[in-house]
């Protein structure tokens, strides 16, 4: 059984698979703790937890969330179009990756800060908790319907100071397990993805209360392909993290 992410970035590439009876869509987290748990073989995870369970997981060079600089989907936001340091960022804890990538570029630019994880999601709820919030994912998406100040697009940010591309899940699977037939599946609905994103792109303006033609660049600038672009990423984090 397959697990992918139940997040808008990833409904063109389960669309295109022809059997999505096997398929389990859930958060990242629950992906991993199903993967860690034996419910399930071979997911996509967030690709900072890939490293903290590389004793019992395993890599593999199939679908990814990625981009070449842009995301969209990755955003901190804030009432005000201001910089106040210390910055207090209220941060979703449905993600690591993009939670980390913000603390490479606040580092990166001397910025100093405090993180405040929060188990919401919601962009209005976390900015209630303080004065800038990381969203990502769906909610990140709903921000470009709403008031908010997008302060920066985190994958542009990291793309710029560390000239590597923005990766940010990865396919994996457990050591003791054989997802052979599951990846080539997958494979296979990564060429087909493309063919869907016309009627994902209207669907999930619906769903999100978003404009289609946000929807479709988003899903222009968002990939699924394993090339040597995201392992020179996927090294890089990895030189940082050990």
């Amino acid at each position: 059984m397959l697990g992918l992410i139940n997040f808008t970035h990833s409904d063109p590439l389960f669309r295109a698979f022809e059997d999505q009876s096997d398929i389990v869509r859930d958060t990242p987290k629950k992906l991993l703790e199903m993967l860690l748990g034996g419910k399930i073989d071979c997911a996509m995870i967030s690709l900072l937890e890939y490293y903290s369970h590389r004793d019992v997981l395993e890599l593999v060079q199939s679908a990814t969330i990625h981009s070449k600089n842009t995301t969209m989907s990755t955003l901190l936001i804030s009432k005000e179009n201001i910089i106040r340091e210390p910055m207090k960022i209220a941060v979703t804890e449905h993600t690591k990756t993009t939670a980390f990538y913000l603390e490479m570029i606040l580092k990166k630019l001397g910025i100093t800060y405090e993180l405040k994880w929060s188990q919401k999601r919601d962009a209005n709820e976390l900015l209630e908790e303080a004065d800038y919030a990381l969203v990502i994912g769906d909610e990140a998406l709903k921000v470009f319907a709403s008031q908010y100040v997008i302060i920066w697009d985190i994958g542009t940010q990291f793309s710029s100071l560390y000239t590597r591309m923005p990766v940010f899940s990865v396919t994996v699977k457990r050591k003791d397990s054989d997802c052979s037939t599951d990846i080539q599946q997958l494979d296979s609905a990564i060429l087909k993805s493309r063919e869907f994103v016309e009627k994902c792109a209207v669907e999930d303006s619906v769903k999100l209360g978003i404009s289609v033609s946000i929807l479709r660049q988003y899903f222009r600038i968002i990939r699924y392909n394993f090339d040597s672009e995201v392992l020179r990423t996927i090294s890089f984090i990895e030189s940082i993290v050990q």
